[in-house]
C-alpha cells in the first residue's frame, strides 16, 4: 500500500521552489487561511505515461466551480494553469494540487486582495490489491452523515472532516463506504462517487446539496446516458450492480454491500466495458 512521494513544491513569485516534504507546510505563513479555516481547494490528478492529463477538462470545470463558489480572484485560474504547465518534471503518475486563499488577518472575513498559495506534490498511487479482485470490493454504509450545504457541494474544498471520521470507522473487510446525507439519501463513497446499474441504465445520486462531483463522474455524464436522481439505501441494494469511481482508482465494481451480494453478469460486463474505456485514456 505504500506509495512513492516526490518533493513538495511551493509556487513563489511565478516559479516552483523545491521544499522537503516536511518543510513545505512550514514555508506557508502561520496565518494561512487554509491552515486555520480550510479556506481553499485541492485537486488530485492522474497523468498518462506521456505526462498529459486526460481528464483535465473536468478538473478545470471543478476548479472553476470552486474558485467561483469561494469568491477567489477572477484571475486565479490563469495563475493555476500557468503553475501546472510549469510543474517540475517527474516520472510519478499522480499529483496533488493544493490552493489556499493565503494569509489573512484574524477572523473569518477574507482579505480584500488575497495572494493565493499553491503547493504541488507528485506521487505514485498505492498498490490497492483489492482492485484486482475479479468480482469487486466490499463496502458498507457509513454511520457518518454528510451535511447538506449547496454552497459547498460539488467541488473539493479543504474541509474533509466528514470523510476523515467516516474512514476511521471502516469495518475491517470494507474497502469503501456508502455515505448518506442528513436526510438519508445516498450521496457518494467516502473516497469516490457512486453509480448503480438498473436494467442497463446508469443511475447516480443528485449532488446538488452534498458531495464531490468527481472528474470520472463528470466524464461518465459527458459520454453516457445517466439518470441523476435522489435515492436511498433500499434502491441501492435493489440495483443489478454498483460501482465506485475516482481519479486514482478508476471504476471499481462492488461485490457486496451490507450482506447484499451483487451477481449480475450482464451488468458486470457493462461495468468492465466502462473500466476499459476509462483506462484506454491513460494507455
Amino acid at each position: 500500500m505504500m506509495s512513492e512521494v516526490s518533493t513538495a513544491y511551493v509556487w513563489v513569485n511565478g516559479q516552483w521552489q523545491e521544499r522537503g516534504h516536511s518543510q513545505a507546510q512550514s514555508h506557508w505563513p502561520s496565518n494561512d487561511r487554509a491552515l486555520h479555516y480550510g479556506d481553499g481547494l485541492f485537486e488530485t490528478i492522474r497523468f498518462a505515461p506521456d505526462g498529459s492529463i486526460p481528464l483535465w477538462p473536468y478538473h478545470k470545470q471543478r476548479l472553476l466551480q470552486g474558485l467561483c463558489a469561494l469568491d477567489f480572484p477572477i484571475d486565479s485560474f490563469q495563475c493555476i494553469e500557468q503553475a501546472l504547465a510549469q510543474r517540475p518534471q517527474s516520472p510519478l503518475l499522480a499529483g496533488k494540487l493544493l490552493i489556499s486563499r493565503g494569509a489573512g488577518p484574524r477572523g473569518y472575513a477574507p482579505p480584500a486582495e488575497p495572494e493565493l498559495l499553491l503547493q504541488w506534490q507528485e506521487f505514485t498511487p498505492p498498490d490497492w490489491g483489492y482492485l484486482r479482485l475479479p468480482q469487486g470490493i466490499v463496502a458498507g454504509f457509513s454511520d457518518i452523515r454528510l451535511a447538506i450545504q449547496p454552497a459547498l457541494a460539488g467541488f473539493k474544498h479543504l474541509n474533509r472532516l466528514e470523510q476523515v471520521l467516516a474512514r476511521q470507522r471502516f469495518e475491517p473487510d470494507w474497502q469503501e463506504a456508502v455515505m448518506l446525507d442528513a436526510q438519508g439519501q445516498v450521496i457518494e463513497g467516502c473516497m469516490s462517487n457512486l453509480f448503480l446499474l438498473e436494467n442497463g441504465q446508469l443511475v447516480t445520486p443528485d449532488l446538488s446539496g452534498s458531495g464531490v462531483n468527481g472528474v470520472v463522474r463528470r466524464w461518465l455524464l459527458a459520454h453516457h446516458n445517466v439518470i441523476i436522481t435522489p435515492f436511498g439505501r433500499e434502491r441501492l441494494l435493489a440495483a443489478d450492480a454498483v460501482f465506485f469511481c475516482n481519479t486514482l482508482q478508476g471504476i471499481v465494481m462492488v461485490s457486496r454491500i451490507d450482506g447484499r451480494q451483487f451477481e449480475h453478469p450482464a451488468a458486470q460486463h457493462q461495468i468492465a466495458t466502462l473500466q476499459k474505456d476509462l483506462e484506454n485514456l491513460y494507455a
